[in-house]
């Protein structure tokens, strides 16, 4: 009888333990990339080339951090609920970095102009068809 007691001891600290763990992850707020400092900092054809070349390798040593990525604007779009995205340069036909970022930065967004060389800060989320950046904010 001892022994199931110890089960059931152990089986229930697992369960405690399970369960608060859980309830931390479900009730953690991400961080503010605006505040956060920028882990790598690069420019837009280099981390086009790092997952056109490589993309597994570049998917370890960017995707899920912040990045501060310098570019040229090739375009901006704003959609009717007010996301800001912009389009940067990156040397490959196939292939640019696309930012999305906060609400709050949508009326700076609308200032950028294509051609204008800009650094945005953001979470690399890889790629699809390009390099993805999200939570961006205009790095000043």
């Amino acid at each position: 009888m001892k022994k199931g007691k110890r089960v059931l001891l152990f089986l229930l600290a697992g369960l405690l333990l399970g369960g608060g763990y859980g309830y931390y992850q479900y009730n953690r707020k991400s961080p503010d990339v605006k505040a956060e400092r920028a882990a790598i900092t690069t420019n837009a054809p280099a981390l086009v080339a790092a997952f056109s070349s490589d993309e597994p390798s570049a998917n370890r040593k960017y995707v899920e951090k912040i990045i501060a990525v310098t570019g040229t604007v090739t375009g901006v779009k704003i959609d009717t609920a007010g996301q800001a995205t912009v389009f940067l340069d990156g040397n490959d036909p196939m292939a640019a970095v696309t930012c999305s970022f906060y609400d709050t930065e949508t009326a700076t967004v609308k200032k950028l102009t294509p051609g204008q060389q800009v650094t945005v800060k953001g979470v690399c989320t890889g790629k699809l068809m390009d390099v993805v950046l999200n939570k961006c904010s205009i790095v000043h």
